[in-house]
Order: C-alpha cells, then structure tokens, then sequence
C-alpha cells in the first residue's frame, strides 16, 4: 500500500525561497510516484487565530464543537503516513499562521487525550519532516543553541508521541547577501528535490 503524505506550508510569498524548496520537493514527490496533499496555510487563508469557545474548551472543559476546518485538517492528518512542514523562521519560530495552526489542530481530544489514559484520535505518523529556511548560517544557529530549541519545540513538544520518526532539514543564509542568495537556491533547490524523492 502507497503511503501518503501531507504537507503543511506556510510562507506569504511566491517568490521566496521556502516557496521554491516547496515546489521542488513536490516534484521530488511526484517523481517517486508518492501521493500527497497540501494545506497552503497563506493562500487558503486558514485563521490562526483561537476564538474564546475553542480556549474554554482546551483549558476549561467547556464543550464547544470543532468548526469544520479543525475537522478538515485533522482528518488530513489521519488520512496520511508522512507528514511534512515547510515553513520559514521568524523570530525563532514558525510564522503566526503556523505556531496559530498547532494551537487550533493540535486540539484536546486529537493531539492528547481530555485524560491521562486518552491519547487522542491523532494517528501515529511514520515520520515527521520539517524543511526549514534561515536567513542565518545553520553553524551560527547551533553555536547560539537555537538548533537544539527548534528540535525541542517541534519534536519533543508540537509532536511528541505523534511520530515515530523526525528530520530536519535547514536551508540556511537564504535572507540576505543577493549572490550567496542566488547560489543557495540553486543548490536548495536541488536538495528539497531529493528530499521529496526520498521521503518514503
């Protein structure tokens, strides 16, 4: 059986680096013969924002039902074997669409159970991929300890019990100086590629 994966992206531009890194490991997808689906989290114009009624029901135990994209989007999840988020850094974490994606899917009842012998209707996904663009170096980014933060926020934390496997993958200087800029994507390009072709 075809094992699926789901990607979750997330960036404002169509010009951006993290938006050809995405495209390319869709093509890496499809020249595998490997069958996915996509959230678009900016051109699906998802809502990260958490209504009162969702926060009473998460930390009050106020019944309240899950608005239809909750549902959509959990049920993406279930339906697929691998998942894969792409996304840049912004201030040391994922953009406001995304970090507001966690706090709204990730809901009691899905991602954990509403108690300690509940683990929640979320799947057990063979593996988790993150592919990550920075504007700094990847060596600058380990040397501050923010490599081992992002490992702990997304793994150990956004993901925890949900995934048997995790990788991360940075793609780094994509920001600033225009000439390292332009030879990065080529070679990021490239890379997301056989990322994608690899992933299963």
């Amino acid at each position: 059986m075809k094992k699926r994966v789901h990607i979750i992206y997330c960036h404002p531009s169509t010009k951006s680096t993290t938006y050809l890194i995405k495209e390319e490991y869709i093509k890496g997808l499809k020249s595998a013969d490997i069958e996915y689906t996509i959230t678009d989290l900016y051109a699906s114009k998802f809502n990260p924002d958490i209504s009162e009624e969702e926060y009473l029901r998460e930390n009050n135990n106020i019944p309240h039902k899950l608005s239809e994209d909750v549902l959509y989007e959990q049920e993406l999840i279930n339906n697929s074997d691998i998942l894969t988020f792409i996304f840049p850094l912004f201030w040391m974490d994922a953009p406001a669409k995304l970090v507001g994606y966690f706090s709204r899917i990730f809901t009691k009842g899905f991602k954990y159970g509403v108690n300690e012998y509940d683990e929640g209707r979320m799947k057990q996904v063979s593996q988790t991929n993150f592919l990550i663009t920075t504007g700094s170096s990847f060596d600058d980014l380990k040397r501050d300890g923010k490599i081992s933060a992002l490992k702990t926020i997304f793994v150990d934390d956004r993901l925890a019990g949900k995934s048997l496997k995790n990788r991360m993958y940075f793609f780094s200087e994509t920001s600033y100086e225009k000439e390292k800029r332009l030879h990065n994507k080529q070679r990021y390009a490239k890379k997301a590629r056989s990322i994608g072709r690899k992933t299963v």
